[in-house]
């Protein structure tokens, strides 16, 4: 590349084995929840168990076994776990 020129979006190249698909699903269910949970929480009260998923980041996965994954998360700025079935 040359003095000004920009990279249009057509010009770049991804590898498929270098995209993490799975965090950028989890990234999409957080977006979506997060929208998803404004206007529900105006409708109805949430549950005793419920929680709300806007709060919830995760990190890492810890392990991977026969009932899921499980992720390193934080819930409302508390170190948590989360099973993903």
């Amino acid at each position: 590349m040359k003095g000004n020129e920009s990279i249009s979006g057509k010009d770049m190249i991804f590898r498929a084995d270098q995209i993490d698909l799975k965090s950028l699903d989890m990234q999409l269910e957080k977006h979506l929840s997060r929208v998803w949970s404004r206007n529900i929480e105006k409708q109805r009260l949430a549950e005793e168990w419920e929680i709300n998923l806007a709060k919830l980041d995760l990190r890492n996965v810890i392990a991977h076994g026969t009932y899921g994954t499980i992720y390193r998360a934080t819930y409302d700025n508390q170190g948590v776990a989360v099973l993903q079935s």
